[in-house]
């Protein structure tokens, strides 16, 4: 059963879930829920100033599991931390903190960087976030990153444009409006707050903490607005509360407090995506802040195209996909990232790239780590050559491919129409344990797509 915190009150559970903890509520700025809010507490008995959503759980249920991160608490209707910190403390409770995440790539070096980030603990002014993972870029353009997203979204889905609260929301009493003017750019809030992910028009909007919470996106594009700074003295993040515009701070008297909220909201923001996250940062000393820290963007070169004859073309596209020489790799989309030096022998050959391969089950050939030249595959007999394969089936739609170099082997089956592949075996070439040969049959063939076949180690 899926349930709100409302529908505790009707009936008694031997287990109840509850994800997102963290976003349970108090009595404080709830707007038109205040009815439901009284009338649930009163069924329960409980005092509706002094008890929070967490109680009614803990009144309901035989057992409560809580997945909570006091980082994501974003305004003043959250139960307390104090009120987690007592509940954890009871002998009662059992703690499992959680080690890792499944949204970002980054992984937790990624979360960590983000964290200290936005918590001025970077001491190290050279401390810059690289992963060839994951893609953190501030951008001295808004209109740049502006349109990169949409490039984004166009080629693989769910990349948006999202901000903290610095502009008041004025298109939504007058639609025709724009919120949010910076630099020659005008841009309007989420128009509506229903799943504005998904809904029609979000690429041309800009979302808030409210409508993206919860959500994966493939990229984000964070605007960093004119309610946060930075102290150059101090050497901290600081916030400029006349700045902030969110009606749900009227419950926010502390001025840590509100700092809290604001930070928490640009985390998990910064935390939606899964392949990359882009920055553009209104205030001129928080963003020589990130600057320090955050790769900044410029426009990639376009690999020079390959002509037969041409003796000055030597180079080709090196693919940031990291094929993986052990199982397949991680979901990704290649894109040329530069171009690389090849051998003078292949000077009239159309359609050779390079990429990197990491891991050890092909190393009697391929060294962990060796940027390869491939050439594309066009047709023709595939057996017995090393080839870089692409798996199709096991991928998100939107989050891109599988790629993995084995030695390719197959066998055939004929029939009245011809032959046909009655299975394939990509085989691993290596002195290391533990490397099986991966069996693909059935569906799982017409899944399998060879990209390159293997020239050499560059």
């Amino acid at each position: 059963m899926v349930v709100g915190p409302a529908d505790i009150a009707r009936e008694r559970f031997d287990i109840i879930v509850v994800d997102e903890a963290h976003r349970l509520r108090r009595r404080v700025t709830l707007g038109s829920y205040f009815a439901a809010f009284d009338t649930a507490s009163a069924n329960l008995g409980l005092d509706k100033y002094t008890h929070t959503e967490l109680d009614w759980v803990q009144q309901q249920a035989g057992k409560t599991v809580l997945f909570y991160d006091k980082n994501q608490s974003i305004k003043p209707s959250d139960v307390r931390c104090e009120d987690f910190v007592r509940l954890k403390n009871l002998p009662t409770t059992r703690v499992q903190p959680l080690h890792s995440q499944l949204r970002s790539r980054g992984g937790k070096d990624y979360v960590k960087f983000i964290q200290q980030l936005l918590g001025s603990q970077l001491k190290d002014t050279n401390a810059v976030f690289k992963s060839s993972k994951y893609d953190l870029i501030l951008f001295e353009s808004l209109e740049e990153m502006v349109n990169h997203i949409k490039l984004k979204d166009e080629k693989l889905g769910l990349s948006r444009l999202v901000a903290g609260y610095s502009w008041p929301w004025i298109s939504k009493t007058n639609p025709t409006l724009k919120d949010i003017q910076i630099e020659n750019i005008q841009l309007q809030w989420n128009s509506t707050n229903e799943d504005w992910v998904n809904s029609a028009n979000a690429i041309n909007e800009v979302g808030c903490i409210h409508t993206t919470q919860g959500y994966d996106l493939n990229y984000a594009g964070i605007i960093f607005g004119k309610e946060i700074s930075y102290d150059e003295e101090k050497d901290e993040i600081i916030v400029l509360s006349q700045n902030y515009h969110d009606n749900g701070r009227t419950g926010v008297k502390d001025a840590a407090e509100l700092k809290d909220f604001i930070l928490n909201i640009y985390q998990t923001l910064m935390l939606r995506a899964i392949q990359g996250t882009y920055v553009y940062v209104c205030d001129e000393k928080l963003r020589r802040y990130f600057a320090r820290h955050l790769q900044n963007f410029h426009q990639p070169q376009s690999a020079p195209e390959q002509s037969i004859g041409d003796e000055n073309l030597l180079r080709v596209p090196l693919y940031s996909l990291r094929a993986a020489a052990g199982t397949f790799s991680a979901e990704q989309h290649p894109e040329d990232v530069d171009t690389v030096a090849i051998p003078d022998k292949y000077k009239t050959i159309n359609g050779l790239f390079a990429c990197t391969v990491t891991g050890e089950s092909m190393n009697k050939v391929i060294p962990n780590g060796s940027v390869c030249l491939f050439s594309r595959y066009t047709g023709g007999s595939r057996n017995g050559k090393i080839v870089l394969v692409e798996l199709t089936d096991r991928q998100d739609p939107e989050s891109g491919s599988t790629y993995t170099v084995k030695e390719y082997r197959s066998t055939k089956t004929i029939n009245e129409e011809g032959w046909e592949h009655e299975s394939i075996t990509l085989k691993p070439l290596t002195n290391a344990d533990g490397y099986k040969d991966i069996q693909l049959s059935g569906s799982e063939l017409y899944h399998l797509k060879v990209i390159g076949v293997f020239e050499q180690v560059l």
